[in-house]
């Protein structure tokens, strides 16, 4: 897809209405919670249609509402800014930007598509909306590759407005882990039963742990863990005293990542990046600035430069 203006701004146009589409569908489907006589009013309420409520409440690795809200409020405002970033006019040449724009179109166009099944209430859109989850998910980790996330050091803005992309596909992870129990016990193929499934849902938290580390680690990308860090926080406090097990285990989990994440997240990665600007920072400054074929790289040697620069003012 070629990286023209017109390709740029309906990107940004797109995943905005996407986002807004979502939003708007995730409220009304809230309203219309609140307006169900049958909703029942259980201890940990989520505000979706009575089918979630039903379900969720059986799926013992559902985290607490409020690790939802915290953690798409957060993906969409980031996402918003970074696709708005990509559309400006200084960013025509940047080559990232151009390999992601048909990961942008699959990514937001599934996001609408979850949005509208995730405010129906039927068996049925539970379902489809996990399902949807799973297929967005390799369009996330596309996304994360095409921005060169974890492999190519890029100058700022651009270097911080990716993190929320980490943390999309972060979450998108652990979004299908959630989902699959909803999906099991939507279709009956799964007879709860507390004290099989308590045992059962603690292991899981452990094995998503362990491959959450080793994916962010392959991604070379710490911030791909700290949605994590959410989920596993949400699912304790909403079963530390309902399955102890269950919350216990979610909890330590959440006190190791969040161990992990302050050694690694000041470093910003796993390893070295695999691209990065090499240059003779003393014989930059008597040759002058730095020219490259690539404007992206030689504005990272400029901001590499900033300190030596103020070093040799004092």
């Amino acid at each position: 897809m070629k990286n023209s203006s017109f390709w740029r701004i309906a990107t940004a146009a797109f995943a905005i209405g996407s986002i807004i589409y979502t939003t708007v569908s995730s409220n009304r489907s809230r309203q219309q919670s609140k307006d169900d006589p049958d909703q029942g009013g259980s201890e940990y309420e989520y505000d979706v249609p009575t089918e979630y409520q039903n379900v969720f409440e059986k799926n013992m690795i559902v985290p607490a509402g409020w690790a939802f809200g915290v953690v798409w409020s957060t993906i969409y405002s980031g996402l918003a800014a970074l696709v708005v970033h990509q559309a400006l006019p200084s960013q025509e040449h940047n080559p990232r930007y151009e390999k992601a724009l048909p990961w942008w179109w699959a990514s937001w166009t599934l996001n609408a598509i979850f949005g509208h099944f995730f405010s129906d209430n039927d068996p049925r859109s539970i379902v489809i909306s996990d399902l949807t989850t799973k297929f967005n998910l390799p369009a996330a980790l596309a996304l994360h590759q095409s921005l060169e996330i974890g492999t190519t050091d890029v100058p700022s803005p651009e270097r911080h407005l990716r993190i929320p992309v980490s943390l999309y596909a972060g979450w998108l992870t652990a979004a299908t882990v959630v989902g699959t129990p909803n999906t099991i016990l939507t279709l009956n193929a799964w007879e709860p039963d507390e004290k099989r499934d308590e045992s059962i849902a603690a292991g899981i938290l452990g094995a998503t742990a362990g491959a959450g580390y080793f994916i962010a680690n392959r991604l070379n990308d710490p911030w791909y863990m700290l949605p994590f860090v959410a989920g596993f926080g949400g699912i304790a406090t909403r079963q530390w005293e309902k399955q102890p097990i269950v919350g216990w285990t979610a909890a330590m989990l959440a006190a190791a990542y969040i161990g992990l994440l302050a050694y690694w997240l000041p470093k910003g990665k796993f390893h070295e990046y695999d691209n990065f600007v090499v240059y003779d920072a003393e014989a930059e400054v008597l040759a002058g600035p730095v020219e490259t074929e690539e404007p992206y790289q030689a504005e990272i040697a400029r901001e590499r430069m900033k300190p030596i620069e103020a070093e040799g003012l004092d």
